[in-house]
Formats: structure tokens, C-alpha cells, sequence
């Protein structure tokens, strides 16, 4: 065992479900216990070759099925450059309708996230063409994006189901928003959009202001949307949304890319760089 897994992967299974799809299926079990369904992403991105994408895809395949067989209350979300996108696009059409026509046959939804800007616009319209045969088919708008609202606008106009996040990858202030303040209004914006047109619609955030936001614009509608948080961050919270009768989800990733993922979740908050630390020790 190399120095990351001794000193790293202890700390990193706060955010990540672990390497393979038995940890992955082991904590979508626990989520399921606890009232809350899973959404289990394998790690992974901008995928060039051709056979590399493919084996993202049996991996899919075998995640659906497990999930299946296992009686795991939960679904597939994953990214489109994982199947090729951006390297060879028909390549990509082609991986993503074999798991969605997967997600049919095993009776899940399925999720497209939403990458970097240079994606955007490929990702929206190869799951605008893929929604026309499955219609039980997700994707992800990104509150720090600029062009989010009339994305939107396209999207709900289809018949889209949505996720709301607020965007994590790094951009030029061109392309997002870029204070917390303006991130904030925008997610709130597209959310009362979400609560006026979307259906089956998922709201994604830890930030307590806008889980308010959100039950109170949801009133009696509780079942029209899911609250999704990731796996390690703001549990209590997570609790007490279900107690409310909310449905909850939550995001589960994993894979043997768990370290760079990692690194993100542990320089987002110094309070993660002491837990790596005292795991040195």
C-alpha cells in the first residue's frame, strides 16, 4: 500500500464511498438505512481513448446492475467526457444510450453531470437528443454560470430534469459568476424557476440559506423534488431534512481517481487540511 492510501484514504472516505463498487454499493446501503437514496458517481474525466471510455462504461453498466441486484434505492450520475465527449463526440452519444437504455431495463433514473465550460454547450445538447427516447433522463445546471438561466429556459421548454448546483470548476470571470453573493442570488433565481416549471427536479446545496429558500418555496409540493448533498458534508442537516419528510439524496463518489477528488474536498475548508494532518500523526 502506497503512501496515499496509508495516510490519505482514511481522511478521503469522508467524501468518497472508497475505490471500488462494493464500498460504493456498501455506503449506498447506509444511505438507504438512514432514509436517503444514492446517487454514485464513478470518478473520472476528459477521457481521450477510446478503450478507456469504453471501460468507464461496463463499469456503469455493472454499477446499474449491482444497484439493481442489491435493492439499492439509487441511481447513476456521471460525466460525459468520461465517455469521450470533446475527444470523439459520436463515440459518446453511442456509450451514454447503451446505460441509458440500461437505466430502463433495470428501472433507474439516470443523471448527466455538468462539467467546464468548454463542455457546456456539447453536454446540453447531447442530453437534449438523448432525452427524446428517455425521458427518465437528468441533467445538472451550474448556478455560477452565466448563461445557466437561458440554459434553463432550453432545458425546462424540453421537458428536462434538472439538478441545481452551484459550479465548482475553475473559469474566467467571463463565463461565471465569481463572489459568493452573485453565485447565491443565481442559484436562488434558478430555483424559483425549478419551483415554478420543473417536475422530478433535484436541489443541490449545503448552504442553509437556500435549503430554507427551498422549503419554503416548496410548501406543500415536498414530492415534486429531492434535496442532494455529498457524501460527508452537513449530515445533521441531512437528518433533519428527511425528519421533515423531505426527500434527500445523497452523492456518493468513487473509484481509483478518489485522489484527486479528494484534494479538492480536503483545500476546500481548512478544517479538512486538520484532518488529513492528524491522521499523520
Amino acid at each position: 500500500m502506497g503512501l496515499k492510501e496509508t495516510f490519505v484514504l482514511p481522511v478521503a472516505k469522508r467524501w468518497i464511498a472508497g475505490a471500488d463498487v462494493d464500498s460504493a454499493v456498501a455506503d449506498a446501503k447506509k444511505a438507504n438505512s438512514k432514509g436517503m437514496g444514492a446517487v454514485v458517481n464513478f470518478l473520472g474525466e476528459e477521457i481521450k481513448d477510446a478503450a478507456t471510455a469504453d471501460a468507464h462504461t461496463e463499469e456503469y453498466l455493472r454499477l446499474q446492475q449491482r444497484l439493481a441486484d442489491e435493492g439499492v434505492r439509487g441511481f447513476v450520475s456521471l460525466k460525459l467526457t468520461q465517455l469521450g465527449l470533446g475527444a470523439d463526440d459520436a463515440g459518446a452519444a453511442s456509450r451514454l444510450e447503451r446505460i441509458a437504455e440500461n437505466s430502463e431495463r433495470v428501472g433507474q433514473p439516470l443523471w448527466i453531470d455538468m462539467e467546464s465550460s468548454q463542455f457546456t454547450e456539447k453536454t446540453i445538447a447531447l442530453y437534449l437528443s438523448s432525452l427524446q427516447s428517455h425521458k427518465d433522463l437528468g441533467v445538472v445546471v451550474q448556478a455560477y454560470m452565466k448563461r445557466s438561466e437561458a440554459d434553463l429556459k432550453v432545458l425546462l421548454d424540453s421537458g428536462a430534469r434538472v439538478r441545481l448546483v452551484k459550479g465548482a470548476y475553475r473559469e474566467s470571470p467571463d463565463v461565471v459568476y465569481r463572489s459568493r453573493e452573485e453565485i447565491s442570488a443565481n442559484f436562488a433565481r434558478l430555483m424559483g424557476v425549478l419551483f415554478e416549471r420543473g417536475k422530478g427536479f433535484a436541489i443541490a446545496t449545503h448552504d442553509s440559506k437556500l435549503v430554507e429558500g427551498a422549503k419554503t418555496l416548496a410548501g406543500p409540493r415536498r414530492g415534486d423534488f429531492e434535496f442532494e448533498m455529498l457524501k460527508g458534508i452537513r449530515d445533521e442537516l441531512k437528518g433533519e431534512l428527511v425528519k421533515s419528510g423531505f426527500a434527500m439524496s445523497e452523492y456518493l463518489p468513487y473509484g481509483d481517481r478518489w485522489f484527486a477528488y479528494s484534494k479538492r474536498r480536503i483545500m476546500e475548508h481548512p478544517s479538512n487540511v486538520l484532518l488529513l494532518l492528524r491522521s499523520l500523526v
